[in-house]
């Protein structure tokens, strides 16, 4: 007898499928049980669906494939929902698999229901439940498409537990194939001519470039018509950091220099970016509904090109593909305006990635000291990936990413995301160095993933920002309420010795110059290991202090 479950398990070996996460449920112990005869399909058991979620979305940014996870129904779905939302806000292509109650009992309030379809309808592309397992297999594949296609995102199926049991009839498991639009030539021609018509062309260059193809053409692109480049928010590494063309990163709460420098340009190519209140810093630039200068948005999903804000023109179509029927029109030599331009924007953005402040501090280390080490220490093709949190700003700022050097960080700013994503990483790729930033709010929303690390092998190195408070949090309590601190202090544990009771090698930073050493060892450990770093709460960013703020600094 060949089971739903069963089909299902073929169709995602189909689809490529190496690696699944889950967190087991009774809801659905077929496919489970499924699993268990397919050697091609690894399945990591994760501590909390959150986790399993968000090692599904980071596996995904690290191999451009849908990222799946499996969970149980009501509970399972509802902790697996921050997944979902990052998925969306991210754009990038996830699928998650929900066990659910018997066909006999939906709409009964049976024991743990929800209507998943209508729960997941705001933050996904297309929800599903199967209550016909003949129409399985061809549900699975219409998962994947949908995925992919357009904007890629989140997609939601929910599997009756009683239909993954029933013998399927048609065993044969349909794959989709890709769908890639170019442009039209006649876009391309007027792209090309609205760029030699600029003095100061700007690429904002965003996630769905952040393929190996679509990193390299658009640097290509870059060079050989002299366009300057800045990474949308999280996308700080889609191009090398030490690049020429490097402009900087719009990122949280980015440089009023570096803004200001931007906002300067007469023409912007939106390409792979959504453009969102993050990266435009309050739609500001560029701004919505109405931009001070053109701006070009290149985007596979027509629906959101001009959906809020006013456009030259928007190019529905693979951003990579698009920027590959550019490259076939570049001129011999750049523009030595658009030479010029950059040159000056790549001074301004090497400028702020300096900073001159103090090692140490009398509350602790500033943080800043920290990551300039690991910095320096980092292999080429090393992988971070940051949790949400004030730290990651010295994270963004003096890091250097872009070549194989790969940043994975939540555009959603989703707390938690840090330990499952550097987990998930370090599995993916055993032999590169992954380092996970985390503060000591996020490393116990999801650091029971340690776990997960040492069961299945991943050796990431995970570095504890530990101020005693949710850092950003109080830096806006601060900016707006100064001298009134409320709710964000934390007590925390003993984080070098809880990180010993998973069994991950443990170490504690006190000052500056322990620093390297803690570094050296950790990355030559053969095993995960936690660095707690007590922290400087006072310099809370690279731009500011507390008392700055207090004083309306």
């Amino acid at each position: 007898m060949t089971r739903a479950a069963d089909v299902l398990v073929r169709s995602l070996v189909r689809h490529g499928v190496d690696r699944v996460f889950c967190v087991p449920g009774e809801s659905y112990l077929s496919v489970l049980d499924a699993l268990v005869d397919t050697p091609e399909i690894q399945v990591v058991t994760a501590r909390h669906e959150g986790g399993a979620g968000f090692m599904a979305v980071a596996d995904a940014k690290l191999t451009g494939r849908p990222g799946i996870a499996f969970v149980s129904r009501g509970p399972g779905a509802m902790n697996a929902a921050i997944a979902v939302h990052t998925a969306q806000q991210d754009a990038v292509p996830l699928i998650l698999f929900i066990g659910q109650v018997e066909r006999p009992h939906l709409g009964m309030n049976a024991f743990q229901e929800v209507d998943h379809a209508r729960l997941f309808d705001q933050v996904c592309k297309w929800t599903a439940e199967v209550h016909d397992p003949q129409r399985l297999a061809d549900t699975v594949a219409t998962a994947f498409h949908r995925a992919r296609a357009g904007t890629p995102g989140p997609v939601v199926i929910s599997l009756p537990e009683d239909m993954l049991e029933e013998s399927v009839l048609d065993e044969s498991v349909p794959c989709r194939g890709p769908v890639r639009a170019a442009a039209a030539d006649d876009d391309i021609a007027e792209l090309r001519r609205r760029i030699a018509g600029a003095e100061r062309p700007l690429i904002i260059a965003g996630g769905l470039l952040q393929t190996e193809p679509g990193r390299n053409t658009l640097r290509s692109v870059a060079e050989r018509f002299g366009i300057p480049v800045a990474a949308a928010v999280r996308q700080i590494d889609v191009i090398d950091n030490d690049h020429p063309q490097y402009a900087g990163h719009l990122g949280y709460g980015a440089p009023t220099d570096l803004v200001d420098a931007l906002s300067e340009s007469d023409l912007v190519l939106g390409v792979g970016a959504r453009l969102g209140d993050v990266t435009s810093q309050g739609f500001s630039f560029p701004a919505a509904p109405g931009p001070r200068q053109p701006v070009i948005q290149v985007w596979p999903d027509a629906t959101e090109l001009g959906s809020f804000r006013d456009l030259a023109f928007g190019i529905a179509a693979d951003p990579a593909e698009v920027l590959r029927q550019l490259l076939a029109t570049a001129p011999q030599q750049p523009d030595q305006r658009h030479r010029d331009w950059s040159r000056s924007l790549r001074e301004g953005a090497s400028r702020l990635r300096r900073w001159d402040g103090p090692d140490d501090a009398t509350d602790g280390v500033v943080f800043g000291a920290v990551v300039r080490q690991v910095d320096a220490l980092l292999d080429e093709n090393a992988i971070v990936a940051s949790d949400a949190g004030n730290f990651g700003a010295w994270v963004q700022k003096l890091i250097r990413f872009g070549g194989q050097r790969r940043m994975l960080g939540p555009c959603s700013g989703a707390m938690g995301f840090g330990v499952p994503g550097a987990v998930a990483a370090s599995l993916r790729f055993p032999g590169r160095q992954v380092v996970g930033f985390a503060g000591d709010g996020g490393i116990l929303m999801t650091g029971n993933e340690l776990a997960t690390a040492v069961q299945y092998g991943a050796r990431p190195v995970l570095i504890v920002s530990d101020n005693g408070s949710y850092g950003t949090i109080r830096m806006h309590q601060e900016k707006n309420f100064p001298r009134r601190r409320a709710m964000t202090d934390l007590c925390n544990p003993d984080f070098r010795g809880w990180a010993e009771s998973f069994g991950a090698l443990a170490l504690q930073v006190d000052t500056a110059g322990a620093i390297r050493p803690a570094l050296q060892e950790a990355f030559s450990a053969d095993r995960p290991a936690v660095i707690s770093v007590r922290t400087s709460l006072e310099y809370i960013s690279p731009a500011t202090t507390i008392t700055q703020l207090a004083s309306g600094g």
